[in-house]
């Protein structure tokens, strides 16, 4: 019998009305339907120490944060993009978490206040390919201002987005387990 896909989803932003946290919440939904376990890992809960302070790689909140990327055969990062790049606290995630991130399926999420910055995703995805042989998908979601219901769920152009990313992480994601 085949184990499902455990795939962790990351909220990034420290927005109490974050978008992208709304994402984050529609893709674990459809992933959890789909048949795979998630476990769920929201930044804006945790007092996450910066990357770089004595001992900060050390503190039992970032080993249990290490823990939870270690068990994940795949990893949906969900992220507000400012100035042109997912926001400091994803990075931070990452460089706290480290070689943890080595070999993972990776899906990106991202919600932004315009439509200009559909490339900003790029730097991080280098990124973890490059410095984490990360199999980074290539299909993210990007959804700005106009890609929301007035209530701020997700659209329907956009919800249909994050079923086409679910069901390539699923396939890919499964297909690498082996």
């Amino acid at each position: 019998m085949t184990q499902p896909l455990k795939a962790l989803i990351l909220s990034t932003s420290l927005n109490p009305n974050s978008k992208s946290r709304r994402i984050a919440q529609v893709i674990r939904q459809q992933l959890e339907k789909a048949g795979a376990h998630t476990e769920w890992l929201d930044l804006q809960e945790h007092d996450l120490p910066f990357c770089g302070q004595a001992g900060a790689s050390q503190q039992a909140l970032v080993l249990d944060m290490r823990a939870m990327v270690e068990r994940a055969d795949a990893i949906v990062m969900a992220a507000p993009i400012y100035n042109y790049d997912v926001n400091a606290a994803a990075k931070n995630f990452i460089e706290l978490t480290g070689r943890t991130w080595t070999g993972k399926v990776v899906a990106l999420a991202v919600a932004a206040g315009g439509q200009r910055s559909g490339m900003a995703p790029m730097g991080i995805i280098n990124s973890l390919m490059l410095d984490f042989r990360c199999i980074v998908l290539p299909r993210y979601v990007y959804a700005s201002r106009g890609d929301y219901t007035e209530d701020g769920e997700p659209g329907e152009a956009t919800q249909e987005r994050i079923g086409e990313l679910t069901q390539e992480l699923m396939r890919v994601g499964s297909a690498l387990r082996g």
